[in-house]
């Protein structure tokens, strides 16, 4: 299964451990990037990493709240916004791969994707 990269504003999300569980009980490996603080919360199995490798593996997903991270490229990764999309504005941001209202939903987001391929 794919390697899931959390940023650690998604990791303190008060469902994160419970809802990121899902993905490692079905094989995805759950990497939370940032400090160790971050993964106290995660449940077990998940792993640390200080930041995004340049080099991913293909078909990793980054699940970010922050809609700028979705600018940053790498090849064979796609990327998932949580939360509220931004308002229309003068400039807008960049467009992320997926989308979700809330963890759970980006769960299931991953989790499909995944199965249809």
């Amino acid at each position: 299964m794919s390697d899931v990269y959390i940023d650690h504003d998604v990791a303190a999300m008060p469902d994160a451990s419970e809802q990121l569980a899902h993905l490692i009980d079905t094989g995805h490996a759950v990497l939370v990037l940032g400090g160790p603080e971050a993964l106290s919360l995660m449940p077990k199995g998940a792993l640390r990493v200080a930041a995004m490798p340049d080099i991913v593996a293909e078909g990793a997903w980054r699940v970010t709240m922050n809609p700028e991270t979705c600018g940053e490229h790498r090849a064979g990764l796609r990327s998932l916004l949580v939360g509220p999309t931004a308002a229309p504005g003068r400039r807008q941001p960049p467009r992320c791969d997926a989308a979700a209202r809330d963890l759970a939903g980006a769960v299931l987001e991953i989790l499909s994707r995944d199965v249809m391929g």
